[in-house]
């Protein structure tokens, strides 16, 4: 699987929304009622009804919640990418300077493309859910407990597949392919992160606890910069004096913005001790943040 900087971006425009409406986090689930037993009561006289006095509420009769306001999408602005692909562009074409053209492009990437950090973290929330069930998914192996029921994986029908069927199966479960880009992009994302730890030949089913936040930073930090690339990364290529160099700068990008998410991550971890899967996705989107408002302080915006 894979991704490619062959796609066009995302456009910009009052009609077209920084974050897409199927991207925001799901709605909070309701608690469920637990069934209380009637109180009996007191007897009273037999009245009349009078024929203008409505019948009292039922206490029994739970009311449906009022239905609440779903937030309207932020529009973007016209010509939000031209700075990111300014920058990126003169990154791409060389010289010494380049490093700060890279810092400054992913400062507007930031700033103007996806309009902040805060927007930033939101439009890759799926990423630090996939990020969080990974977690819980590795830790369970690791402890010999059962995986999360929703993955519908059998432990026991992990035992004896390849390297590479056992990513797969974990990706399939984890990250379900339903047809869009972003899917495609984070499983590629948790398969990279997965064969970079099976390549230091230790056993997947028995991470520490230090490798598993490897592997779940390692997957944010992919996830980012596939983002980046998706959306930008032609400008890279289109202003570099070969398609090789252009590659090359482009690795160069992704290598830095990896490095910067897994720093944050490593910062967010540190804060907290024992986690859940909660704990991890509010580390996830939190790193996520932080990286791009690192991108918008060394842009110098």
């Amino acid at each position: 699987m894979g991704t490619s900087a062959s796609s066009r971006g995302p456009g910009s425009g009052p009609d077209i929304p920084i974050v897409p409406p199927w991207v925001d986090n799901p709605p909070a689930q309701q608690p469920v009622p637990q069934p209380t037993q009637p109180t009996p009561a007191p007897a009273q006289p037999p009245t009349s009804p009078s024929p203008h006095t409505p019948p009292p509420p039922n206490p029994q009769v739970s009311q449906p919640p009022e239905p609440q306001p779903q937030p309207q999408p932020e529009p973007s602005t016209p010509g939000r990418w031209r700075g990111v692909r300014t920058s990126l562009g003169k990154f791409g074409s060389g010289g010494d300077d380049r490093g700060r053209h890279l810092r400054r492009g992913l400062g507007h990437y930031s700033r103007s493309g996806m309009g902040g950090s805060r927007n930033a973290a939101r439009r890759m929330a799926a990423s630090a859910r996939t990020a969080s069930v990974l977690h819980s998914a590795l830790s369970a192996l690791a402890s010999g407990e059962a995986l999360p029921q929703e993955l519908g994986i059998d432990p026991q029908a992990l035992v004896g597949l390849s390297t590479s069927e056992f990513i797969d199966t974990l990706v399939d479960a984890i990250r379900p392919f339903d047809g869009t880009q972003d899917a495609e992009a984070t499983r590629d994302s948790v398969a990279r992160a997965l064969s970079d730890i099976l390549d230091q030949n230790v056993d997947i089913t028995s991470l520490t606890p230090q490798q598993v936040d490897q592997v779940t930073a390692s997957t944010l930090g992919y996830d980012v910069a596939l983002r980046v690339e998706l959306d930008v990364g032609k400008s890279i290529i289109a202003k570099a004096p070969t398609k090789g160099d252009g590659l090359e700068r482009l690795q160069e990008m992704k290598d830095y913005v990896r490095e910067v998410v897994a720093a944050e991550y490593a910062a967010e971890r540190a804060k907290v001790g024992t986690v859940g899967r909660a704990a991890i996705d509010r580390i996830s989107r939190n790193a996520i943040q932080q990286a791009f408002e690192v991108f918008e302080e060394d842009g110098g915006l």
